[in-house]
This record gives structure tokens, sequence and C-alpha cells, in this order.
């Protein structure tokens, strides 16, 4: 064969030495030696020999080292600048607001951390993160396709034992403990199982064979029912949703998407809300002012948080005792009584911008595995920033829903640097894998 041409070998060699990314060296040198195989035939056929076809085949290839350096060009691993800009902007100005919001508590002597400020954990949770982060920035996120299943188990499973074990927090046992850390499974489990889903529901497709029975009981009847055993209504929403729209994408039968997610979510919606409690708040959600002291007492404290704040707010550390708790999920409407409405709309703008640089990117990538993994974390991170700045402007009932990035916590910023690290990863590749391969 070709190959084993000591001249040829040579040549492949000196092309590769020229291309820093290592993984297509095998896949460079297959299409070259294809290349160089085919004029070395058509000059054998006009009556050369084997030395003097591949002596003639190399020189019509060009110098090794200028073909080399053309195919690095082409192929070198990108940054997606915009989105790694975001994410610094956004971690940055969760740290700034811990600041301000510890000034605000100390002044009410309200800090309820053991005297260890928001703002140094916040530090702390990022410098977790940024290891993970460029772990999978760094992995090739094509072997995550054969650890689909075992995702999907590790999420379910987890979710069982934080159903048994775990602690309860704000009616919800959704913390379960390792040692002396404690980790929201909740939010962990659902990238888990849209990771798996990602590459499940692409073999199940190319199967062709029960799909929609398999990826209904799978993928929302099993993370459902586990999730309302926590219960979670916000996870179900956020998890729903999103595999919807990932659904839709592997399919293109967005119809039929909507049917599997959407039809559980009335049916689910439907039956929460025969419940007193919820059915309460929704109706304080509704009209405020009916119960000004009970389940409407937050709705009007934002209100009058947003209509007092004007474009320039109240300043850095501003003390708003109505509100006292505001470094999770109302730290959007913080920012605005704080910094004014100017502030506000800029970080409303860039949330917009931040999701619509995850559209960029799924955009760009034209294999079909990683384009599916970037639609799955684009739509759980865009519509957790959406359905916080509309609960934090009064438009939609407060739940439990962070400010990705930005809120307080430790394993929601750990996960987002991840998932951002992986998408981050996968646009990297995005020059250096050919459509369609997945290993």
């Amino acid at each position: 064969m070709i190959r084993e041409h000591e001249n040829v070998r040579d040549y492949l060699s000196s092309v590769c030495s020229q291309i820093r990314a290592r993984e297509l060296h095998k896949d460079i040198r297959r299409e070259l030696e294809s290349h160089l195989e085919e004029l070395v035939l058509d000059k054998e056929a006009e009556g050369a020999t084997r030395e003097e076809a591949v002596a003639w085949a190399i020189r019509q290839m060009g110098d090794p080292v200028t073909v080399g350096r053309e195919l690095h060009r082409i192929h070198k691993p990108q940054m997606h600048w915009g989105l790694l800009l975001g994410l610094i902007a956004f971690l940055g100005l969760g740290v700034f607001a811990m600041y301000s919001i510890e000034s605000s508590y100390a002044a009410m002597r309200s800090n309820a951390l053991d005297g260890v400020g928001f703002a140094i954990r916040k530090m702390f949770f990022i410098a977790l993160g940024l290891p993970v982060l460029l772990l999978f920035y760094f992995m090739d996120y094509r072997k995550l396709k054969a650890w689909s299943l075992f995702m999907y188990g590790v999420a379910g499973v987890g979710m069982v034992c934080t159903t048994l074990f775990g602690q309860m927090v704000n009616g919800a046992r959704s913390y379960i403990a390792f040692g002396s850390f404690a980790v929201d499974w909740t939010v962990i489990s659902s990238y888990l199982f849209m990771a798996a889903a990602a590459g499940l529901l692409l073999d199940w497709r190319g199967q062709k064979r029960n799909f929609w029975l398999k990826s209904m009981f799978a993928f929302v009847l099993v993370p459902v029912m586990l999730y309302i055993m926590v219960p979670s209504l916000p996870t179900i929403l956020f998890y729903l949703v999103s595999y919807g729209i990932l659904c839709s994408v592997v399919t293109r039968k967005w119809w039929l998407a909507l049917l599997q997610t959407g039809g559980t979510l009335l049916l689910l919606g439907g039956a929460f809300l025969i419940r007193y409690y919820l059915s309460q708040r929704v109706l304080a959600f509704l009209n405020p002012d009916r119960d000004p002291s009970g389940a409407g007492y937050m709705y009007i404290q934002m209100r009058e948080a947003l209509n007092s704040a004007g474009w320039w707010g109240h300043g850095f550390g501003a003390v708003n005792p109505k509100m006292p708790y505001v470094h999770s999920e109302l730290i959007f409407t913080y920012l605005v009584y704080s910094f004014g409405w100017g502030v506000g709309i800029a970080v409303a703008g860039a949330a917009v911008y931040f999701v619509t640089r995850l559209f960029h990117s799924m955009g760009q990538v034209r294999e079909t595995y990683g384009k599916l993994l970037i639609v799955a974390a684009t739509s759980l991170i865009g519509a957790q920033f959406g359905y916080c700045i509309g609960m934090s402007l009064g438009l939609l009932p407060i739940t439990s829903v962070v400010l990705p990035f930005v809120s307080y916590g430790g394993t929601h910023i750990i996960v987002e640097m991840a998932i951002i690290g992986l998408v981050l990863g996968i646009y990297r590749r995005k020059d250096m894998i050919r459509p369609g391969r997945t290993s």
C-alpha cells in the first residue's frame, strides 16, 4: 500500500507536524494518502515506476510545511470569545452584587452565613467551578455519548436517594449531603437527564422502533415523577420545556414533542391548582392586594421596590428591610432597586445577548451530537434567565428560581460553569470534527 512507502510516511509526518490538533492527524493522514494513491496510480498507468510515481505525486501535493500550516489554519481550535466574555461579566456581576447585599444585610444585622461574607463564598464557588469548566473545555465531548445511559441512571438513582434521604430546604427535599457538603441534586439531575437525552434520542431515532413510546417513558414520565416526589415545580417546568425543545430538534416533529411535554405540563398544572396552597399562590400573583399581609406580601414589596428605584437606584448596599432575603431568587429585583432601571435593562440585555451567543455557537457546530448538547444547555439556561427576570419584575409567579451565574449558591454556579465549559469545548472543535462524526 502507498502508506508503506518511506517517502510517503515522511511527507505525511512533515504535514502533521504543523498541525497542533493531534486528534486530526489520523483523518488528515487518511485523506492525504487517498489523494497520493490516486496520483500514483494515474502516473503508473502512464508507464512510470512506483518510485517515479511517488516522487511525482509528492511534488504535486506541494511543500509539506506549507500544506500543514494551511490545514492547521483551517482546523485550528476556536474560542467563542463572546460567550466567554459574557460568562466573565455575569460572574463579576455576581461577586459585585454579593458585596452589595452583604453590606445591606450587615446594616440590617441579618447576615445569617456564620460571619462568612457572601462575596467570599461566591468567589470560592467560582474558584471550584473553574477547574470543572477547564475539564469540560479540553475533554473530547464525543466520548460522553457512550455514557448517555450511565448519566441517565446516575440522575435517576440520585433523585431516588435525594427523595429518601435528602435535606428539606424551603419545602423541597432537593439537597443531598456528601460528608460536610450538600448539593442540590435536582439542579444536577436536570442537566444529566438532558445530556442523556441528547445521546439516547439520537440513537433511538436511528432505530425507528417505538421512539415516541420509549422517549415518553424515559424522559417525560420518569423524570417528572421523580421531581414530583421532591417536590420541585420549577425543575419540572424548566426540564419539560427544555426537553420539548431538544426532542423537536432531534425529530423535527415539533407538534409531537409539544404533545408529549405540553400535555404533561397542562395535566400537572391542573392537578396542582387543585391544591389549596398553590391555588392561593396563583391568586396572590394575579391579585396581590387580595392578601397583602399573606401570599401577596412579596409581590407588593417587589412592586414598591421597583417603583422606587428610578434610573439610578438607591445606591450600593441599599437597605430594604421589607425584602431581607434577596441574594437568591430576587436578586434581579435587588439590582434594579439598588442600581436603577438602567442597570436592570443592561442586565436583561446581557442575558439576551448571552443566550443568543449560545444559539450562535449551536449554529456554528456541524456535528450532530455536539449541536444537541448545546440545544440542551441553551434551553435550560435560557429558560432560567427568562423566568427569573420575569419573576423579579412581577410578571411571573414567585418560585425557587435563581439568576444563572449571579445568584448566591454553590451547586448551580459549578454546574453552570461546567455547562459553559462544555459548550466552549464543543465550539472549540467545530472545525476539527467532520459533520456526523461522534467518535
